[in-house]
């Protein structure tokens, strides 16, 4: 899989070469900074100016302001670099640290960025074939503050999801807030079936705020499906008759089983023709 990297003002192509990050720096030493994850096809990064507008938000509420060139440039960069490859699609990450001295505080508040770009091999969203299986995850809950909302490089929480899910032969698995009530998964948002509508917990629930969770809820009321933004209990996800999972570089991925419970996945499959 071809691969490509940009960190310090140039490219590396990994199988000559790759840049250096210093083991002191503060992403290694505290996880200070965040990500951003996106993919590229049909000639462009797909729902830039949401991933555009979570980024400047990621920076205000990390106090993160002084970047070396603009958001849009970074991402004008990221598409010349495609383009010149040659990919028709492509797997993006942009990670964003604090380079500065210090311990937990830092001595300024200088911001570097650190691009990974990998071909992909599908072009476009595609559901999938298999159906997802699905478990709970309770060792840790989500913490009830604004930093849930960011994507930042403090993962634990899903690392330690990931192994448990792992444990337990699942797909996936749904994380809880602090109030045990359903915030989102490992690595997507969450949405279930219920009744006639189509639910989702809202980003007081302490949810990842994912880009592909915007696209969803806007594609799924143009279609004409009642879209509730409102918490969810266990014993309420347990009754749903669908359940689907969203991110930016997955598009939707429908659930084939919840705690051993068959599901149905026709409103996944009708949503999935309705996102690009």
């Amino acid at each position: 899989m071809n691969t490509a990297y940009f960190y310090g003002g140039e490219w590396y192509n990994p199988a000559k070469s790759s840049p250096k990050l210093d083991f002191r720096s503060r992403i290694h030493r505290y996880g200070d900074g965040f990500f951003e994850s996106a993919v590229y096809f049909n000639g462009a990064i797909r729902q830039v100016h949401h991933h555009v507008e979570r980024i400047k938000q990621s920076l205000t509420l990390l106090k993160m302001p002084t970047l070396p060139v603009s958001i849009d440039e970074i991402m004008q960069l990221i598409t010349e670099k495609i383009n010149n490859e040659e990919w028709s699609s492509a797997r993006i990450r942009v990670s964003f640290f604090r380079e500065a001295e210090g311990f937990y505080t830092p001595k300024h508040a200088r911001t570097e960025y650190f691009i990974e770009l990998q071909q992909a091999e599908t072009q476009g969203y595609q559901l999938n074939d298999t159906g997802l299986i699905l478990g709970n995850y309770k060792e840790l809950t989500k913490n009830e503050n604004y930093l849930s909302l960011l994507k930042t490089q403090s993962s634990l929480l899903y690392v330690m999801a990931g192994i448990f899910a792992q444990e337990n032969n699942w797909d996936e698995a749904v994380i809880f807030n602090e109030k045990g009530r359903v915030s989102e998964c490992i690595s997507s948002n969450i949405f279930a079936v219920i009744g006639d509508f189509i639910v989702t917990p809202p980003l007081s629930e302490y949810c990842v705020n994912g880009v592909m969770r915007k696209v969803v809820i806007q594609a799924a009321k143009s279609y004409g499906y009642e879209v509730q933004e409102r918490p969810i209990s266990e014993i309420e996800l347990n009754s749903a008759s669908e359940i689907f999972l969203t991110n930016a570089t997955k598009g939707i991925q429908w659930v084939m089983s919840y705690n051993g419970k068959p599901l149905l996945n026709g409103t996944a499959k009708v949503l999935s023709t309705k996102i690009d």
